[in-house]
């Protein structure tokens, strides 16, 4: 499915530019207008007497309401229980309560239900406030909709004033700047461009200009050539590595080592005969600034390549891997990897695993897996693999070292171990790899049917 993602301010325009978006792009697109599902819990919230907005009053009143969204042709209705409220919810008090009620997790979530389950069957344009960057961080294309808030505020007051002739334009001026705050400031659901989102001012624009600019920027966007990035996140021991190297296989795809090009990195540091004794903020970040980093494949296999010299051969001896765990944490190199790492992603299908791959430093991959496991399933294999490797361990202490490693890895200031609202969780507690690596492939063909699988 295609799925675009149009955020923006409240008078941007939004609703209007994707109804005319949609139909410029045929009728196998559909609308979802997101911010009538919030406005339709407001309201459904306005008419249940509760009073004023709180957590416990809002647990209860989602216990007893049910919204939902039906398509009549290509319109959108919005039921409560079975009233079509759609038209109902379209005053100024609604507006405002809907921006309220929609900071509430328990809200969020209803929402995220129906718009994401609607993004999953639909090639579709939804607009709203977080589509980008929570709805659909996946999105095809993604654009930011803006504009001056005089202007905005002056949009506003001109479709007021036809059913409500007392509209004040000072009054929802203040009101607009207030809205603005508000959505500006919701955590992870704040109003906000992606790095990847076309940012359109429409302040000096009229509408029809408006939408000849974004139509011109989805058809652009969708000639384009899509590489597909897969990422594999999860606990130490879920089978993240196992299972992204037989995807990779399968798909004929790289498989993108992270920890090789940090690796790579410390063989530079030890060639150049720098001193590990002197490691200190302002040394790696002189040395950061002498290194050029590359990668290529050669036969499937990666090469680290630094200053133009192959280190591939080195990187996997216990004086690397040691010289690597102190110089990665550093901000500096850090971030030399990580603008390689999504440099080759934007070139190339890859499949890349690690902690935060699908959290930070891919967080548009087309699909994003996390591995888990029960902890004794986990440290049993990392048991199972230190005895086949003749290392004499015992179980209790793998285990304490395991849960020692979650903690860490879950508390991490960069880099943590997280669940995305868009991750798909591949449990391999009970799973063989096969069924791991087939449960995966399973979930690509859905966005992807005709995709070519090896044997």
């Amino acid at each position: 499915m295609i799925n675009i993602a149009i955020d923006g301010y409240a008078g941007s325009g939004k609703t209007t530019l994707v109804k005319a978006l949609a139909k410029r792009l045929g009728n196998d697109f559909k609308v979802l207008d997101t911010g009538a599902i919030f406005r339709a819990f407001a309201y459904a919230y306005d008419v249940s007497g509760y009073g004023k907005m709180n957590p416990k009053k809002i647990k209860k009143f989602l216990e007893e309401v049910d919204v939902k969204v039906k398509f009549v042709g290509d319109q959108q209705h919005v039921l409560v229980g079975d009233k079509d409220v759609s038209d109902l919810i379209r005053s100024e008090k609604i507006s405002q309560m809907s921006s309220q009620i929609s900071v509430f997790e328990e809200v969020r979530s209803r929402y995220l239900q129906i718009a994401q389950t609607f993004a999953k069957k639909y090639n579709c344009i939804m607009e709203g406030r977080d589509i980008g960057t929570v709805v659909m961080p996946n999105a095809d294309i993604k654009i930011f909709l803006t504009a001056d808030e005089n202007v905005r505020a002056k949009r506003r007051f001109a479709d007021i004033i036809k059913t409500d002739s007392s509209a004040k334009l000072d009054v929802i001026l203040k009101d607009l700047k207030e809205r603005d705050e508000r959505d500006t400031n919701k955590g992870i659901y704040s109003l906000r461009p992606t790095e990847t989102s076309v940012i359109v001012d429409n302040s000096k624009m009229t509408f029809e200009e408006t939408v000849e600019f974004c139509f011109e920027i989805i058809n652009k966007k969708l000639t384009e050539k899509k590489n597909i990035n897969i990422t594999l996140d999860g606990y130490v021991c879920s089978g993240k590595s196992t299972i992204s190297k037989a995807l990779a296989r399968k798909l004929g795809f790289s498989v993108f080592d992270t920890g090789a090009i940090y690796r790579g990195v410390a063989c530079a540091f030890d060639y150049m005969g720098l001193d590990e004794n002197k490691i200190s903020e302002k040394y790696i970040c002189e040395f950061a600034r002498q290194i050029n980093v590359k990668v290529e494949f050669i036969e499937n296999v990666q090469h680290v390549y630094v200053n133009g010299i192959d280190h591939t051969a080195s990187l996997r001896t216990e004086r690397i891997s040691a010289l690597s765990a102190k110089i990665s944490p550093f901000n500096c190199i850090r971030e030399k990897v990580l603008k390689l790492q999504r440099d080759y992603a934007k070139k190339h299908n890859l499949v890349m695993e690690g902690r935060d791959i699908g959290s930070f430093v891919l967080p548009n991959a087309e699909f994003k897996f996390f591995c888990t496991a029960d902890e004794n399933v986990r440290a049993k294999r990392r048991f199972e693999q230190q005895k086949a490797m003749g290392n004499e361990v015992k179980f209790a202490d793998i285990l304490k070292e395991l849960k020692e490693r979650d903690y860490k890895d879950i508390h991490r200031d960069h880099g943590a171990v997280k669940i995305m609202p868009d991750s798909i969780v591949v449990d391999t507690t009970n799973q063989s790899l096969e069924q791991s690596v087939q449960f995966c492939l399973d979930k690509i063909k859905e966005k992807y049917p005709n995709i070519k699988i090896f044997r």
